[in-house]
């Protein structure tokens, strides 16, 4: 946990979980739970869930100081839905002093668009072996750019509405390692 400051005025804390594919319903339920939990304890201020269809879902959370964050964050109650979560999701974090923070999802590094393009090509390559060599026996005397002109639709296709969101929700953690929420200046 990341805690810039130790003053006695309000604190905020944003949870960055990546989801597993297939388990944003039992999400749900459970961070309507945590919602539910946090609220009850002295000190809260407030709260707010936000999620993309990447599979990011942020929760933001707000305490009167930074003794009633720890008198949550050490509670029983969390702990026992933490232990529950980690099953279905993995946590990135962190907290700042203050009720007006300003967070940034980081995203869009090298590291990020390499493993995009990993997945681009692992998807690209046998579907585009696959288009060529059954056009190529299909129709063999097509000439080369109607040919091209076929497989590259073809494939495009393929990828944009078939296998690449398939692939992509299945590989959201592995993608999505390392992203994690940041505090961000002030537009």
């Amino acid at each position: 946990m990341t805690v810039a400051g130790s003053g006695g005025g309000p604190v905020t804390v944003a949870v960055t979980r990546v989801v597993r594919p297939g388990r944003e319903e039992e999400f749900a339920r459970w961070a309507d739970e945590v919602d539910a939990a946090a609220a009850r304890f002295p000190g809260h201020l407030g709260g707010v869930r936000l999620h993309d269809a990447q599979g990011l879902h942020h929760l933001v959370y707000q305490f009167e100081t930074p003794g009633h964050l720890r008198a949550w964050e050490d509670s029983q109650v969390r702990h026992d839905l933490l232990r529950r979560v980690e099953r279905i999701s993995e946590e990135r974090r962190i907290t700042v002093p203050g009720m007006n923070s300003w967070f940034t999802v980081t995203g869009g590094s090298f590291r990020q668009r390499a493993k995009t393009f990993l997945l681009t090509w692992a998807a690209a390559y046998p579907t585009l072996l696959v288009l060529s060599l059954s056009i190529q026996a299909v129709a063999p005397g097509l000439p080369r750019p109607v040919s091209l002109a076929a497989t590259s639709g073809v494939l495009t296709a393929l990828l944009t509405w078939l296998i690449l969101p398939r692939l992509t929700r299945r590989t959201r953690p592995w993608l999505l390692r390392g992203s994690r929420p940041r505090p961000a200046e002030r537009p």
